[in-house]
């Protein structure tokens, strides 16, 4: 039980990375889980557990993603085996999982908004030249990307499941 609970971020990580959607991904880890539990008997004690979590994940992914190929989004098995065999270089970062729900996030910008961030954050372009472009003051520039680092940050961790 110990070893599951510990596993639980680097396996939500793992999945998240193969399906690219955090909601789905969340399902798929509570179905993992079960069929975790279920198998625990098979699980030998002083070998790589979370591995072994991951190989029962990657088969969970593969049948969520075979139950919903009607959806023309879903990954095809040969990239999910691509992608699971990338998985130590991903499977312990949580920025990655936040990096995929802010790929979410970012459209449900407007687009003057969108360009902000991405003159900013992207281009470099500093402050003072973004309020003379503009027409704006600095002090409003600044703080207009405040706000939008707000709604974005609330987006991710609502992308995630967070609570506030």
């Amino acid at each position: 039980m110990q070893l599951l609970t510990d596993e639980q971020s680097r396996l939500l990580n793992y999945i998240t990375i193969l399906l690219g959607d955090a909601h789905a991904a969340r399902n798929v880890l509570q179905e993992s889980n079960l069929v975790i539990w279920r198998k625990s008997d098979e699980f030998e004690l002083g070998t790589n557990f979370g591995a072994w979590a991951r190989k029962i994940a990657f088969w969970q992914v593969q049948a969520y993603v075979r139950d919903r190929r009607r959806d023309r989004h879903v990954f095809c098995d040969e990239l999910l085996g691509q992608l699971a065999g990338q998985q130590d270089e991903f499977v312990n970062d949580e920025e990655d999982t936040r990096r995929i729900a802010l790929r979410h996030c970012l459209p449900q910008l407007s687009r003057p908004h969108l360009d902000l961030i991405r003159d900013r954050y992207e281009e470099n372009i500093p402050i003072e030249v973004l309020a003379k472009q503009s027409g704006k003051s600095a002090a409003s520039i600044r703080m207009g990307l405040m706000r939008l680092r707000k709604a974005l940050l609330k987006c991710i961790q609502k992308e995630l499941g967070y609570q506030e």
